[in-house]
């Protein structure tokens, strides 16, 4: 038997593993201090169907189990490559062939009796807007750290604008939101967490965030797109589109959900390189710096998002002085 190391990810307290067994075949051991319980059960849940990887259930018949205050989790090796890895992304098939994946998962029972860790559109970590409003106090102009990387400061006082009309838009349209169905989402569906095998076949992977909440969670990233170097374009989105089936997309709350997804990304980003509090901590600070850039860009999150906002108000609303405590989403 033979194991390899895995590097990458965003998961600090994550580590993952190539194994190949006595027989030749491979498999991924991940250990994790996350509670990924939920979606370990609902990629079981979907037995094995093509496009999602099922974990491989202990001779208990658990998906997982406990060692050293780690969840340790076994699953088949997708052999083939990363879809985001050298710009490489999918042809029209395979996006038609990832949206029938995605509806797959959007159309299955949730999990009896694991509750996610995640609820709605927020990701486990800090809210984002409590991070604007520390990174604010640290890098603006009334208080900036006298310890604060100049570059830093002035990336920030740049574009904390863009961040709050962001954060102002989503406020207003939770406000109008209205109920939806909720279904059980994968939570992060982008290219990054995507493996095309050998057949051709895009497999869907890493069910770390799932959840169940109203659909737009997982289409907004396909509909918008958040990795800088690999764009979604119309004829992706329509491959998918037919992929996927009809369904009824609310465009409000794409938005909204669109708003904090730039929102915890930037912030995420500015946190770690001001080594202020991230659930998203990367020690590789000159990645980290690049991502960030990338994300403010022209080609980036925010310009994607701005591009399907309502024209910007004259004056930006002030971030409020206290976090609103946890709604539904």
């Amino acid at each position: 038997m033979a194991d390899v190391p895995i590097v990458g990810g965003l998961d600090p307290d994550a580590s993952v593993w190539q194994v190949e067994d006595g027989s030749g075949d491979l498999w991924s051991v991940k250990a994790t201090r996350r509670d990924c319980r939920f979606g370990l059960a609902l990629a079981a849940s979907l037995g094995g169907a093509p496009g999602v990887v099922a974990p491989l259930p202990t001779l208990a018949g658990e998906l997982w189990s406990e060692h050293e205050g780690s969840m340790v989790s076994v699953s088949p090796w997708v052999l083939g490559d990363d879809a985001a890895e050298d710009g490489r992304g999918l042809d029209l098939g395979q996006w038609s062939e990832l949206g029938a994946v995605v509806r797959r998962i959007h159309s299955q029972r949730p999990p009896a009796g694991i509750a996610p860790l995640r609820s709605g559109v927020k990701r486990a970590g800090r809210r984002a807007r409590v991070r604007l409003r520390e990174l604010d106090a640290l890098l603006g102009d009334d208080g900036a750290a006298s310890t604060a990387d100049p570059e830093l400061t002035d990336l920030w006082r740049a574009n904390r604008g863009r961040l709050r009309h962001l954060e102002a838009t989503a406020l207003r349209l939770k406000a109008e939101r209205r109920p939806a169905p909720r279904v059980p989402c994968h939570g992060d569906p982008h290219l990054g967490n995507v493996v095309v095998d050998d057949g051709g076949r895009p497999w869907l992977i890493d069910l770390d965030e799932a959840t169940v909440a109203p659909r737009e969670v997982d289409l907004v990233l396909v509909e918008l797109g958040v990795l800088p170097g690999l764009p979604v374009e119309a004829e992706h989105r329509a491959a998918f589109r037919a992929g996927y089936g009809d369904a009824a997309l609310d465009e409000g709350r794409l938005i909204r959900f669109a708003c904090v997804r730039a929102l915890e990304d930037v912030t995420a980003a500015f946190s770690a390189l001001e080594g202020a509090h991230s659930a998203q901590h990367d020690p590789d600070a000159v990645g980290v710096h690049a991502g960030l850039r990338d994300l403010l860009g022209p080609r980036g999150l925010v310009s994607l998002v701005e591009e399907r906002l309502p024209a910007p108000a004259t004056t930006p609303a002030q971030i409020p002085t206290e976090p609103t405590p946890g709604e539904p989403t």
